[in-house]
């Protein structure tokens, strides 16, 4: 099935990052996603966005291998830049959804013991 933008969700995570992006405004490191991500983000806001963009297209993807922002995370940079590659995506797949649930599980269990 291919997944199809859902604009208010898209909004609102764009919305979301930029908030996020704009608490570290002595971080050269986040101030140059920002910049990198403003067209999309403004593209995002005004429902511009119409179809779905591959994780790897979106501005600053390469960056979060290596770390970068780990020391960002209150409010985390990780999360908001995940939930609005994710909304730029369309929303999880069916099988992300159904890996998430199992990861939860396991989790449940492992905080539950034996």
């Amino acid at each position: 099935m291919t997944q199809a933008i859902d604009p208010l969700k898209l909004k609102a995570a764009a919305e979301h990052l930029e908030w996020v992006l704009s608490q570290y405004p002595a971080s050269d490191d986040v101030q140059s996603l920002l910049r990198s991500l403003t067209p999309l983000i403004e593209d995002a806001r005004a429902g511009r966005v119409l179809a779905t963009v591959d994780r790897m297209d979106i501005p600053g993807a390469w960056n979060f291998s290596d770390g970068r922002y780990i020391p960002y995370n209150n409010p985390s940079v990780d999360e908001a830049y995940v939930g609005f590659s994710i909304e730029m995506r369309g929303g999880l797949s069916e099988d992300e959804k159904e890996l998430n649930a199992r990861i939860d599980a396991m989790r449940k269990a492992m905080s539950e013991g034996p």
